[in-house]
């Protein structure tokens, strides 16, 4: 395999190293850029502050700010004779296209006092709206309304018996009384009433409902009073002053703190003035504008006294307004005097300076930039004044102020003192520029260098992440084995640790600004973590990639595979319903009409009930009834079905399910079920007879081969008594009477096995000691097991366990047992005996090693003429374990085999007698 230089350990460890420190020195790069050019200074300055684009940027804002201030200033200092202010006036500006409006002013002295109370805009909604019968409105407060009508001077107007409604007739009934029970003979009203519909008024509620006695009084703040059952508000006399009083809502009707100028109240104005007639709103607009333009004004004059007044500030200004005029208005931080003569030094000055009027031409400006003669918009001001971008861009600034939009000529000049005397912002712009522009150049190298040097180690790292030049294949390591989701997460949370410390304890950068350096390394710290998490992350993703377990080990997969499982599960459950009734078998669709019908005749009769036939319930009791009889009935059927079914498991084939308790499909299921158990039973009888038949033919066979085999073996010993010499003939007598031995054994073993199988076989049983019988077994097999060195570990827990058993039919089992291991066993091994009682059982175990594989089961073991020596090398017959099995359960015990590989263990369980149990009692 070829090498691959980008896949060597040592090369991804220097790029892992250098792409950290690349990106640390980038964000340690950018940090420091962006905190000097925060401070104003540009990447393309050239020269000194003064000839900096950063002053540029701070004289205009600075000048920008001034100017803003000016202009909202002005509106405390109004033309000579001007000390009211016009709400008219103020209409106007606000809307140019209407008409101006006269009479309603406020003295400026009364708006600047109302300025200054904290809650100077509270709402109140106690003005009603009262409508004159020419339909002309009055405004008049609630509490003024009020005192007329409780005083008898205003009455609330009823109809008559034979007046029309107010919904009848929208011209209004001149058939008037006041409303007291007296009087309206049919309303019934009485002073509860009158405090009804005031209440009304008073909550001004878009629809509001007073009680009062017996009475409830709903007024539509749309409509007034009229919806409360009056036609109107009349004099002493029943003559109507007003057809309806409304308390309408409104978002600019504020309370009174003091009254307009030539009047008590602002209502005086608006029903004595026919201009302002209807116009409540707009008064109030106005009045509302007036005010929040004295708070800002003030708020303005306010900074140019705390930022710009001369001695705070290096930036003077001058501007005034009207020029040569008898209005004309000087403002400036700067000494009184002639303000042609200031703007004379001003030009003639090294200060750098802005000068603007009303119109283009008039803007000039001595700003220049080292090394740029053209990009400044300032250098344009002083070497083409006619459409140049600079010249836009203070004219600009002029028409947002709103100096040239009062249709004053003005003349505005700014300069900046270059030895920046007053230490304010723009002298600690010049400090920290000429302190770190000389750092800016060198910063954005060192981030553009450092972004480049991590994006060439990235670029490396990902080509040989997961591989090394010893193994092609994808190397995951314990992180890319975790969820995709769940490591993003690790990932996301991690790296978030700095910036989690810096909100919850409350660390606000912005506090050290003055501090660069520490901001820098504080940066850069960020950046290293940010590095580290970030190459830990994405060269994960990449080794997932490639090793194609970015959506294998993917929590969204698993969910999608949930879901696409649950879906599948759904639709072929959906498929087997559809499918079930499909079939249309008689049965089904018979059972479906039955619940169809019996939930129709349910859900009709319901509706009968619940519609109010209380009759219906009787019968839908006797449907309920008669479908718990007809379920009562399946069930019951159900159960007999179940019963015989049941019996005839058990082994009782002869019993028959009683069919005259059953109807229908159930009956015709239970006489199947009677057939099947007759068929069972005849199988069953033919295969007892079979097995009978076999059994006899195998004991016949044998009696016949017992025969001419003894004959055989008597002959063989006569011969051998006759001592022959030659050895040939000794080695052929030795054969024959060891095959004939064999076969002999080998004959009483399959007759015995047939017996034992058939349960053909008389049983002695008595009790005797397991335990010793066991002791006894081992003793005979000592000698075989030591001609293959073979150890016999014992492990008794009892010394005696009595047992109900056929003393030589359990030496057999025995004898089997044993003797399958001394001939299967591998030699120079152990074997196992245990013996232990367990309640009321004793169990036996017989462990060993087999010298050949056992590729087969335990249960095809204990089955006829199968041996674990699947060559039958080794003498035996295949039945031993078969025979040991079938006597052990005729004596009424388990045999069971175990195999585990190599390992084989037979286990022999027989039941304690209760008397050796009692004799152990009472001896402990």
């Amino acid at each position: 395999m070829k090498k691959k230089w980008y896949r060597n350990g040592m090369v991804k460890t220097v790029a892992a190293v250098v792409g950290i420190a690349s990106l640390t020195a980038a964000a340690a790069g950018g940090a420091s850029a962006a905190g000097i050019m925060s401070m104003g200074v540009n990447p393309l300055d050239r020269g000194s502050y003064l000839e900096s684009r950063s002053f540029e940027n701070s004289m205009y804002s600075n000048t920008y700010e001034v100017l803003h201030a000016l202009s909202y200033a002005q509106f405390l200092y109004p033309e000579q004779g001007g000390e009211n202010i016009d709400l008219g006036e103020i209409l106007q500006n606000r809307n140019p296209t209407e008409e101006k409006l006269t009479g309603l002013s406020y003295k400026l002295s009364d708006l600047k006092k109302w300025a200054e109370i904290d809650d100077w805009n509270t709402m109140t909604n106690d003005i009603l709206i009262c409508v004159k019968p020419n339909g002309s409105p009055e405004y008049m407060y609630y509490d003024e309304f009020e005192k007329k009508i409780l005083d008898g001077e205003l009455e609330f107007l009823a109809p008559s018996s034979d007046a029309v409604s107010y919904e009848e007739n929208t011209e209004y009934a001149e058939d008037y009384m006041p409303l007291e029970p007296e009087a309206s003979g049919t309303a019934g009203v009485d002073e509860l009433s009158k405090q009804g519909i005031l209440a009304c008024l008073k909550n001004h509620d878009y629809a509001a409902y007073e009680y009062y006695g017996e009475e409830q009084y709903y007024l539509d703040s749309n409509v007034g009073i009229l919806n409360s059952g009056v036609l109107g508000v009349g004099d002493k006399d029943g003559e109507m002053v007003y057809r309806n009083v409304i308390n309408e809502e409104s978002d600019y009707q504020i309370a009174e703190a003091f009254p307009p100028a030539g009047a008590d109240s602002i209502l005086d104005i608006l029903n004595e003035e026919p201009q302002w007639e209807g116009k409540l709103n707009q008064a109030f607009m106005a009045l509302t504008d007036a005010l929040d333009q004295i708070r800002i004004a003030k708020t303005s004059e306010k900074m140019l006294k705390q930022h710009y007044a001369e001695g705070k500030t290096n930036l003077s200004y001058l501007l005034v307004t009207d020029p040569g005029k008898p209005g004309e208005k000087i403002m400036s931080n700067a000494e009184a005097g002639d303000y042609e003569k200031i703007i004379k030094e001003v030009e003639d000055g090294k200060d750098p300076y802005v000068i603007l009027g009303t119109a283009p031409e008039d803007g000039r400006s001595n700003l220049t930039f080292a090394g740029d003669k053209t990009a400044s918009g300032l250098q344009h001001l002083a070497e083409d004044l006619t459409g140049s971008m600079g010249l836009s861009l203070w004219q600009h600034m002029v028409e947002n102020v709103g100096l040239n939009d009062q249709n004053k000529k003005f003349v505005f000049a700014a300069w900046v003192d270059k030895d920046f005397p007053v230490q304010d912002l723009m002298a600690k712009d010049s400090e920290n520029y000429e302190k770190y522009s000389k750092w800016l150049m060198p910063s954005m190298i060192l981030f553009a260098v450092g972004a480049l040097l991590f994006l060439i180690c990235l670029i490396i790292l990902t080509a040989g992440a997961g591989r090394n030049n010893e193994e092609e294949t994808v190397q995951l390591n314990f992180f890319d084995r975790w969820y995709t989701e769940i490591g993003a997460c690790a990932i996301a949370a991690l790296w978030g640790v700095p910036f989690t410390l810096i909100l919850g304890l409350g660390i606000d950068v912005a506090d050290s600004v003055e501090k660069l350096k520490y901001i820098v390394l504080f940066v850069a710290a960020l950046g290293a973590w940010t590095a580290i998490w970030f190459f830990t992350g994405w060269l994960s993703l990449v080794r997932r990639i490639k090793g194609k377990t970015l959506w294998k080990n993917s929590i969204l997969r698993k969910i999608w595979k949930l879901i696409v499982r649950i879906c599948r599960k759904l639709w072929r459950m959906f498929r087997d319903f559809i499918n079930f009734f499909a079939e249309n078998t008689v049965s089904r669709v018979k059972t479906a009409l039955i619940f169809t019908a019996f939930c129709f005749l349910q859900f009709l009769l319901c509706a009968f009930v619940f519609s109010g036939l209380a009759e219906m319930l009787f019968i839908l009791a006797a449907l309920d009834l008669l479908g718990l009889i007809y379920f009562l009935k399946k069930a019951r059927g159900r159960e007999l079905i179940l019963d015989g079914l049941q019996r005839i498991t058990d082994g009782e084939l002869q019993y028959k399910i009683p069919l005259d308790k059953l109807t229908g499909e159930q009956r015709k299921m239970a006489d199947y079920i009677n057939r099947i158990g007759e068929g069972l039973d005849a199988a069953v009888e033919k295969s007892l007879k079979d097995e009978r038949m076999k059994t006899e033919l195998i004991t016949n066979v044998s009696h016949d081969i017992k025969t001419p085999l003894t004959s055989i073996i008597n002959y063989v010993d006569l011969l051998k008594r006759e001592n022959p010499q030659d050895p040939k003939i000794q080695g052929y007598l030795s054969i024959l009477e060891e095959k004939s031995q064999r076969l002999k054994t080998l004959t009483e073993d399959v007759v015995e096995a047939s017996k034992a199988s058939t349960g053909n076989i008389s049983l002695e049983m008595a009790d005797l000691n397991f335990v010793e019988l066991i002791h006894q077994v081992i003793g005979e097999f000592e000698e075989r097991f030591q001609e293959k060195n073979l150890s016999i570990m014992v492990h008794f827990d009892q010394e005696e366990a009595i047992i109900c058993a056929d003393g030589r039919r359990l030496w057999r089992v025995l004898e089997n047992v044993f003797g399958n291991v001394a001939k299967y066993a591998m030699e120079n091994t152990r074997v196992y005996a245990e013996l232990r009682v367990n309640r009321k059982k004793v169990i036996f175990s017989l462990k060993n090693i087999s010298a050949q594989p056992l590729n087969i089961s335990a249960d095809e073991l204990t089955e006829r003429f199968i041996r674990g020596d699947v060559s039958r090398n080794t003498e035996g017959s295949g039945l031993g374990l078969s025979i040991a099995k079938s006597l052990t359960e005729l004596q009424g015990g388990e045999f069971k085999l175990y195999l585990d590989g190599d390992l084989f263990k037979v286990t022999i369980v027989f039941a304690v007698k209760e008397k050796a149990d009692e004799q152990k009692n009472q001896e402990a």
